[in-house]
């Protein structure tokens, strides 16, 4: 697919289209955006993807695969872009090889037929379509309202509103949603466990090919979560198992495109390319990162309460909690239920140089970690006006007091 993406698209039509969307403000240059309606958030990632694969001279196989686009130093990708509409010839083209960048089988088919901000439209449609199925998926699987507890931190606490802004985020945050309602679908139709093993590994997979190291522990979090709340036997064990081959499919597949890379393009150093890299997002030395136990976690979390809605959500959290009365609170439940809320913090304490850099969209994770904490917390209460539920505790002997 990715190899056969220059025989499908107009290298002509994108650069006029990316000349259009200067022009217009739906891009701007410069790290600071003036038009945050439609051009905000990680916007070096959305024109390092529109200029990928548009190097000129290159065979289909080369620009699909090393991905090139236009780089210079100490510039913001949006500069180089714009200087490249203009010159494809007289860019400077930088290779890379290290992600499969799977999200322009999506985009630069678009970015060629339609103006960019039509991509930009489509991006928005895409998200409120699967963030509806997968609020419909959740509220049949564990209730409505442990459902918006588990997506308002996301929505007000993130950048989640504005995420259609750029590309790359919103097909990777698309496959979490929509991956994530596909397996709630299939937990309510009582899949077998070898069954949701196998959705868990070819998401883990598809994820990779089309994420830019975004939100990876975002994903398993919720696989694990939809199946402690379904109330399955062996919950436990199935939930690391789905989490598991998650994170084995997405690393064998990122591993995968690192063997194609060298193939096409023998002067890509995985040692120095890839290993290297690896070693610095761990641990590396940047005057953003701070190298001390938590302190990865601590700034993610910061970034979640520095955002627009927490003043709006902390006062939604009041007023539910004052007219709610609950009667009973099983702590061992709520064990059981949130657990799988600390896989992010496992990875940003892994990436603590990676995650502290990035905390700014590192922490969607964060937001959704807190969105599963809200959810268990619900499903653990017994509400005086309502009915006793178990909310599956009987058919988990595992997590009955």
């Amino acid at each position: 697919m990715m190899t056969n993406l220059n025989r499908v698209i107009s290298h002509e039509r994108s650069w006029q289209h990316i000349r259009d969307a200067f022009d217009a403000g739906v891009l701007e240059t410069g790290y600071h955006s003036k038009h945050q309606y439609i051009d905000s958030g990680d916007r070096f990632t959305d024109c390092y993807s529109l200029g990928e694969g548009l190097e000129p001279g290159v065979s289909a196989t080369v620009a699909g695969i090393t991905a090139s686009r236009p780089v210079s130093p100490d510039r913001h990708s949006c500069d180089d872009l714009r200087d490249a509409a203009q010159n494809p010839q007289g860019a400077t083209w930088g290779r890379y090889d290290r992600y499969w960048h799977g999200y322009r089988i999506y985009s630069a088919p678009l970015a060629s037929a339609f103006p960019i901000v039509v991509l930009k439209l489509l991006n928005l449609a895409l998200l409120i379509l699967v963030s509806a199925t997968f609020f419909i998926q959740s509220s049949k699987l564990i209730g409505t309202r442990p459902s918006l507890a588990l997506i308002a931190p996301v929505l007000f606490c993130s950048d989640y509103v504005r995420i259609w802004h750029v590309t790359p985020h919103t097909v990777s945050t698309a496959i979490i949603i929509g991956g994530s309602a596909i397996f709630a679908f299939a937990l309510r139709r009582n899949a077998a466990t070898s069954t949701l093993i196998l959705i868990s590994a070819l998401f883990g997979s598809l994820f990779n090919f089309v994420d830019f190291l975004v939100n990876p522990p975002w994903m398993p979090m919720l696989l694990a979560f939809f199946v402690m709340a379904s109330g399955r036997k062996s919950a436990i064990k199935t939930s690391l198992l789905c989490v598991g081959a998650w994170f084995v499919a997405y690393s064998v597949t990122w591993a995968s495109k690192w063997i194609v890379a060298y193939i096409v393009d023998p002067s890509f150093n995985i040692g120095s390319d890839v290993l290297n890299t690896a070693l610095f997002r761990i641990a590396g030395d940047n005057a953003k990162v701070l190298h001390f136990p938590l302190a990865a976690s601590i700034q993610v979390i910061g970034n979640c309460l520095a955002s627009w809605g927490t003043p709006l959500l902390i006062a939604l959290v009041v007023f539910a909690w004052r007219r709610a009365k609950v009667s009973k609170f099983d702590r061992r439940a709520f064990a059981g239920y949130c657990w799988p809320a600390l896989v992010p913090f496992g990875w940003f304490e892994i990436l603590s140089n990676h995650s502290q850099i990035h905390a700014f969209f590192v922490s969607r994770s964060a937001a959704a970690s807190i969105g599963v904490a809200f959810a268990a917390i619900l499903l653990s209460v017994q509400l005086e006006e309502t009915q006793t539920r178990d909310f599956g505790l009987a058919s988990n002997p595992a997590l009955k007091p």
